[in-house]
């Protein structure tokens, strides 16, 4: 029997758990240096990856597995850098147009992770898909029936 494969939820959360650790040693370098060290970073997942880390959400529907990861990010660019290198390694890349996606009013984030270097939250899976539904609805379809029905 071979090792249990990890979900695409676990897979995300060992990612940011990995960059907070790199964030740990980049800061640990900072300080021998007598450099000043790098603010905690915040990532808001949003799109296709904000479902596949929503546990209700990514047991329900049938969610392609997405190589992009649209989020909205507070880094500075070291730790940007860190973390485009973690997602390469790990099958993804960071969409850097995640900035044009439209969220809709009220949408609200849920806390993923709050780890001493690093805020890792997740837009509201209703958000989510209500943008998707607005602003690319042809290419969405299948996924907005799928989400009404359950």
């Amino acid at each position: 029997m071979g090792p249990v494969k990890e979900t695409p939820r676990e897979q995300i959360l060992r990612l940011f758990r990995e960059l907070n650790e790199r964030i740990g040693s980049i800061n640990s370098g900072l300080r021998k240096s007598g450099l000043r060290t790098v603010a905690k970073a915040e990532v808001r997942l949003l799109g296709q990856i904000s479902l596949l880390v929503h546990e209700k959400v990514g047991a329900q529907l049938s969610l392609a597995q997405t190589g992009d990861m649209d989020a909205l990010l507070r880094m500075e660019s070291v730790i940007k850098k860190e973390l485009k290198q973690l997602l390469g390694k790990n099958g993804y890349f960071y969409d850097e147009d995640s900035d044009l996606i439209w969220i809709p009013p009220g949408a609200t984030f849920e806390t993923l992770l709050d780890l001493d270097r690093l805020v890792v939250k997740s837009i509201d899976p209703e958000s989510a898909l209500v943008s998707k539904a607005v602003k690319a609805p042809q290419k969405n379809k299948q996924l907005i029936r799928e989400a009404i029905a359950v």
